[in-house]
C-alpha cells in the first residue's frame, strides 16, 4: 500500500519457505539383532540366541551397540530422500565379536530407507572350526612359490579335512631370512592354488582362507646397501 495515494503498489507477494524434517515423522529409526547362526543359514531360528557387545556402524559414523540379548537401536539412523528414498548402509564390525565367531550373513548390508518407515537389519555369525597350516621355506623349491614335489600330497589331504565340516583355513607363513616379497608370492601362490581346486570340486559352502606372516626375528630381513659408482 502507498502510503501518499493509498493505492496499491503490487498485486503479488512472495515468502520463503524452509522445510525442516521433523525428527518424528520423516527420520528413520534401524532396529536389529546379531545373533549366534549355529547352523549358519543366515537367519535366527528357534535357539539361536543374540550376540551381546557387537558394534554396528552407519556410513555417516554413527555407532550402536547390541545388549545382552543382541539387540541394538539407531534412532534417526538416516533423514531419506522425501520423492524417492535412499540407501541406507550398515556394517558390523566384526573385531567385535566373541571370540571364534565369524560373519555368516553379509558384513555389510544395504537396504532402502523411505521416510517415517523404520528398518531392520539382522547380522548372523557363528564358531567356525579353524584349520590352521603353517608354511616353511623347507616346503618350496629354493627361491620359487612352487611346492616341492614331496609335500603336494598334503594339500590333497587338507582338502579333505576341510570338507569334514565348514571351516575357516588360516594358512600361516613361518619367515626366516627369505625375501619378504617371495614370501608374499609364496603366501599368495598357495592361496590361489587352495581355492582353485576348492572352486573345481563346487564343494558345500564358501572356504574363507585367512593368510598370515610371522618373521622368526620379529621382521624382515634387512636389505644390504648398494652403493652406486661416485656416490659417497
Amino acid at each position: 500500500m502507498n502510503a501518499v495515494t493509498g493505492n496499491g503498489m503490487s498485486g503479488e507477494a512472495t515468502a520463503t519457505v524452509r522445510l525442516v524434517p521433523d525428527l518424528t515423522l520423516d527420520c528413520t529409526d534401524v532396529t536389529g539383532k546379531v545373533f549366534n547362526d549355529a547352523n549358519r543359514n543366515g537367519r535366527q531360528d528357534d535357539g539361536e540366541d543374540g550376540l551381546p557387545g557387537v558394534r554396528v556402524v552407519t556410513a555417516t559414523g554413527l555407532q550402536a551397540t547390541t545388549d545382552q540379548y543382541g539387540r541394538y537401536h539407531i534412532t534417526c539412523a538416516i533423514t531419506p530422500n522425501e520423492s524417492r528414498g535412499s540407501n541406507f548402509v550398515l556394517k558390523l564390525d566384526d573385531r567385535t565379536l566373541p571370540s571364534g565367531f565369524r560373519m555368516s550373513t553379509d558384513q555389510v548390508q544395504i537396504q532402502r530407507a523411505t521416510r517415517g518407515k523404520a528398518l531392520r537389519v539382522n547380522f548372523g555369525a557363528s564358531i567356525h572350526r579353524v584349520v590352521a597350516v603353517d608354511l616353511l621355506d623347507a616346503a618350496f623349491e629354493p627361491g620359487k612359490t612352487e611346492i616341492r614335489v614331496q609335500w603336494k600330497p598334503r594339500l590333497n589331504l587338507l582338502l579333505e579335512e576341510l570338507r569334514k565340516a565348514p571351516a575357516v583355513l588360516r594358512l600361516s607363513y613361518v619367515a626366516d631370512t627369505e625375501d619378504a616379497g617371495l614370501v608374499k608370492r609364496r603366501v599368495e601362490a598357495v592361496k590361489r592354488q587352495l581355492t582353485e581346486a576348492w572352486g573345481a570340486a563346487n564343494d558345500s559352502y564358501v572356504l574363507t582362507i585367512e593368510p598370515e606372516v610371522f618373521w622368526r626375528r620379529g621382521a624382515p630381513p634387512k636389505q644390504p646397501e648398494v652403493s652406486l659408482p661416485g656416490s659417497r
